[in-house]
């Protein structure tokens, strides 16, 4: 549906940039406008700008941009008309009455479903029937009230039980396997349930929606141990924290991480509020955001002690730092995991293993050590070389210090030597970044366009399209003039080519020119890509000379396309071309 520009207007200005991003990251006060750690990309030090005046953001590390429905839909993986109901929602504001759009009925069928779906499985945990459920969750020693507090259920040893529920309740066969909650036979076409004799841990959002379930096998002849929702539109497990709906809100700084649901559930009964968890995956950038985004400063890593867990660990730390997060390292003795060392050893005791747990820096050192044999000249050499790339990696210049004067006193190597070769591996790296940089300067775009790929192959006329179009975003009365002059033919690269008659259009009907109006039929990168383009004309003075300018590069680019034309042409082609020429005059 097309939404009146006024109702647009009226979104916007009962959200406030400030208000919305505020709520998500937290802002500092620059100027009179602010900076933040961009949620949309890994980096340390802020390079995300939010603009009071212009009500718009601008990330000069990714290229994320746009207004506040902008940001919404990249921040919340909203498609245009669900972040529009979102803000509207926000701010009280009703929607137009036209039914609504069918992402936004998906995402809220889906939703509506999981919703039913955690009801039945924990109303079934409770029931007779699912007293063998019950008696597992009972077994791993948890009480009733915990049970109660996560949701958990249990799906019955049974083909169709759900379907059939939720077959009753007006739901069809194909919105439940969308759902992720049934699977199609590809023998006989019917639908039967995806989850079936095993206990369920829904997955609750920050909103308290169910998005997702978590099933843990309890018998049959299905041998995966754990079974967990496919891809939805309300479910991404590259994003998905398990129980950060309850670490938000534990008034604590820092997280707990785990390997599963139940180390999670057992930490949460145990006091430890904090505790969250990957769901079927290994953390990923995605969710190192998630977490800073939170406003959370620490991460305990608390994985299994097995080779696997090695490996987790390792990869945690690396993502984690990415975002400017320190990560502490739980070494777990007496117990293969945070469940069992609290069964075993009670909360006081596994509260003390928090409170020693190793920084990251310290850990990855610790591993270097135990895997090296300085006691002869090749194997202290081999040490040394990897802890100076190890060193060379970290951020702060104190901490390097302290890992330089560990190290020295390890090994009985002189403090300088080690600290000169760790100067030259940063300068190596340095000049390796520099050279890339240079590189990429010299190629006239340092990265591929991926919303306008054509970008690379005209950077000069690129230049004058993006700077015809920001000033129709500036100054659209000069329409007119650009038009007598150019037409979109005369744009080389399909993207700009599209965008200019879209705001021609848009100024012929009398409307506004603003990335609102644009959303409704530009993905989020795209109207990113549309604010940069703005934010860099903002940038120069809105001459004449420089749209002149702007307005014959392009006639050139016209003029080698006919000469390019007459190149290819045959002599009886030219004949014809010229003939042409005279009669129309």
């Amino acid at each position: 549906m097309r939404l009146s520009e006024d109702f647009l207007s009226k979104v916007r200005e009962s959200n406030d940039i400030y208000d919305v991003i505020s709520s998500y990251v937290p802002l500092k006060k620059s100027g009179t406008d602010y900076v933040c750690n961009c949620p949309f990309h890994s980096e340390k030090t802020p390079s995300c700008h939010i603009y009071m005046a212009t009500q718009s953001f601008y990330c000069f590390g990714c290229g994320a941009a746009g207004d506040v429905i902008n940001f919404i839909r990249l921040y919340e993986h909203l498609d245009y008309m669900e972040s529009i109901r979102f803000l509207a929602q926000r701010a009280g504001i009703p929607m137009p009455e036209d039914g609504g759009d069918e992402g936004t009925k998906i995402r809220a069928r889906i939703l509506e479903m999981n919703r039913e779906a955690g009801k039945f499985y924990h109303q079934y945990l409770f029931s007779p029937q699912g007293k063998e459920g019950l008696d597992y969750l009972y077994s791993r020693g948890l009480s009733t009230h915990t049970i109660r507090i996560y949701g958990l259920g249990y799906a019955p040893n049974d083909w169709s039980l759900l379907t059939n529920h939720l077959n009753s309740l007006g739901f069809n066969d194909a919105e439940i396997t969308d759902a992720s909650l049934g699977v199609k036979s590809q023998r006989n076409n019917n639908t039967y349930d995806f989850f079936r004799y095993r206990v369920m841990f829904p997955f609750f959002d920050l909103r308290g929606n169910i998005v997702g379930f978590s099933g843990r096998v309890i018998g049959g002849d299905d041998t995966r141990k754990y079974l967990n929702t496919k891809a939805t539109p309300v479910y991404n497990k590259s994003t998905y924290l398990y129980s950060m709906n309850h670490a938000k809100n534990s008034g604590k700084t820092n997280l707990i991480m785990c390997e599963g649901n139940l180390d999670v559930i057992a930490m949460h009964q145990a006091g430890f509020t904090n505790a969250v968890a990957t769901c079927g995956t290994a953390i990923t950038d995605s969710h190192a955001r998630v977490i800073a985004n939170q406003n959370f400063k620490e991460v305990t890593l608390a994985y299994d002690s097995d080779d696997a867990g090695k490996k987790a660990t390792a990869r945690a730390i690396n993502i984690l730092d990415k975002v400017g997060i320190n990560a502490k390292i739980l070494q777990i003795k007496g117990a293969k995991d945070p469940d069992e060392f609290i069964k075993k050893f009670g909360s006081d005791a596994f509260a003390l293993q928090i409170d020693k747990a190793s920084p990251a820096m310290e850990y990855e050192l610790d591993k270097i050590k135990a895997t090296s044999d300085i006691t002869n000249p090749q194997g202290k050499a081999d040490f040394l070389k990897k802890c100076v790339a190890f060193i060379s990696t970290v951020h702060s210049s104190i901490d390097r210090a302290v890992y330089i004067a560990d190290v020295s006193a390890y090994s009985d190597i002189n403090r300088a030597t080690i600290e000169t070769a760790v100067a030259q591996a940063i300068k190596k790296q340095n000049n390796a970044r520099e050279k890339e940089y240079r590189q990429e300067i010299v190629s006239g775009y340092p990265k591929k366009d991926k919303v306008n790929p054509e970008a690379s192959k005209y950077p000069v006329e690129v230049q004058a399209e993006r700077g015809i179009i920001a000033y129709l975003f500036h100054s659209p009365d000069f329409k007119k003039k650009i038009c007598e002059k150019i037409t979109p033919d005369d744009f080389p690269t399909e993207f700009n080519r599209r965008l200019f008659m879209e705001l021609c259009i848009l100024i012929d009907g009398g409307e506004n020119t603003n990335l609102a109006v644009l959303g409704e039929s530009h993905e989020p990168e795209e109207i990113s890509a549309i604010a940069k383009i703005i934010r860099d004309g903002n940038d120069l003075p809105y001459s004449i000379d420089r749209l002149n300018d702007y307005i014959n590069n392009l006639l050139k680019f016209r003029q080698k396309k006919s000469q390019k034309k007459f190149e290819d042409m045959s002599a009886s082609e030219l004949l014809a071309y010229a003939n042409k020429m005279k009669d129309d005059k």
